[in-house]
């Protein structure tokens, strides 16, 4: 019924919806409300687009500001599958919506990066959930709405992200991977440099790609090049501008850890928890279930083994009160880590009800070997 409400909605002048990429008044409105959303500020992104709403309410681009906006619920718990529908529903709306206006405007440049975009968050969260041949499916569409924007509006700013990851990518996998020599021959040359640099542009100049082109390049840096110093710059920034996404924050403190930074991590995991706690913010036990997982973890490398325990023991029973536990990586973790404590303490039977509920559930094969490999040893 929404739909159809809306297709009778009268156009502008001459029939014509704008170009509001085009505005110069429109995107730092854009932007604004996409920072706001990231930062789970959800009622200011509302007032800063509802003025544009109000005058051009048949315009596509709303369907997807809901799309990203409903992505911060998935993400703050990607193991938490119960928002998946809603998700995926929303953003094939807009890509629905994108592909009317593409209809009567077939150059429309915000329905073709409408298009990508939202196609693209359709092949991520697929991918997410394994369904590959879907995901591909979804990402094919993306690549042509995007490769149609790069050869028409190469200026464009938010295709500085996609083009600059495929460089870097198709430099790097045939260095990490020689098979893929095989068939990435044909692709035109890639440039990790190039690539790099395009990323850095979009994270200054994208309006709705800036915060994905930062953590990019946290990630490649983490990832690929080695560069933890760099990485950890990026995700401290992403935190700074986005102080109440709790997703950047739980890089933020994964990141401390991996870099042996102990210290400024249980500093900025008291801090984190603390002003979740002051705040009421969103995903609360989320963040408690990890941080207090990393929390264990460095007290265990300190060796301080009592709270190290205290913290596994926390995490645990926070995973086993949220969605889809026996799917949770931190359930499957912080339950390993707390058997061992206590097998190693000689409290087999506490460590046993542990490491029974770790080796039957679903997440973190590893994980689940070791717990097996301790039960057995206790028989």
């Amino acid at each position: 019924m929404l739909l159809t409400l809306l297709g009778l909605l009268p156009f502008t002048a001459h029939g014509q919806l704008p170009e509001l990429i085009n505005d110069s008044e429109f995107r730092p409105d854009a932007k604004a409300a996409v920072d706001s959303i990231y930062n789970f500020n959800f009622s200011a992104a509302d007032s800063i687009i509802s003025p544009w709403k109000q005058q051009y309410p048949e315009h596509p681009l709303w369907h997807l500001f809901d799309g990203i906006q409903f992505w911060w619920q998935v993400l703050s718990d990607l193991e938490d599958t119960s928002h998946d529908e809603q998700f995926f529903r929303l953003m094939k709306e807009a890509d629905y919506e994108a592909g009317r206006l593409l209809h009567r405007q077939p150059k429309h440049v915000d329905a073709l990066l409408i298009r990508a975009i939202s196609n693209g968050y359709l092949a991520r969260q697929y991918a997410n959930r394994e369904e590959w041949v879907t995901s591909i499916n979804y990402g094919r569409k993306a690549i042509n709405a995007h490769q149609y924007l790069r050869e028409h509006r190469p200026e464009l700013n938010d295709l500085k992200l996609a083009e600059g990851l495929k460089l870097y990518y198709i430099a790097y996998l045939p260095e990490a991977y020689p098979i893929v020599k095989t068939v990435t021959w044909a692709l035109p040359d890639g440039n990790k440099q190039e690539g790099l640099e395009l990323i850095r542009r979009a994270s200054e100049e994208a309006v709705f790609a800036s915060a994905e082109a930062t953590y990019f390049l946290g990630n490649i840096n983490y990832n690929y090049e080695n560069n933890f110093a760099t990485a950890v710059t990026h995700f401290e920034e992403l935190h700074a501008q986005y102080p109440h996404n709790n997703y950047y924050a739980r890089i933020l403190a994964k990141s401390y850890f991996k870099l042996d930074r102990y210290k400024k991590a249980l500093e900025f995991i008291e801090q984190t928890l603390t002003r979740w706690e002051r705040k009421a913010l969103p995903h609360r036990d989320i963040m408690q279930e990890e941080l207090w997982t990393w929390k264990g973890r460095i007290m265990e490398k300190l060796g301080n083994n009592q709270q190290a325990l205290t913290y596994y023991e926390q995490a645990f029973a926070k995973s086993e009160n949220l969605p889809n536990t026996a799917h949770r990586s931190f359930y499957v973790v912080s339950g390993y880590l707390a058997g061992k404590l206590l097998y190693e303490r000689d409290q087999h039977d506490k460590a046993k009800r542990y490491l029974q509920k770790v080796a039957e559930a679903d997440a973190e094969s590893s994980y689940r070997e070791y717990a097996r490999e301790l039960l057995a040893k206790m028989s």
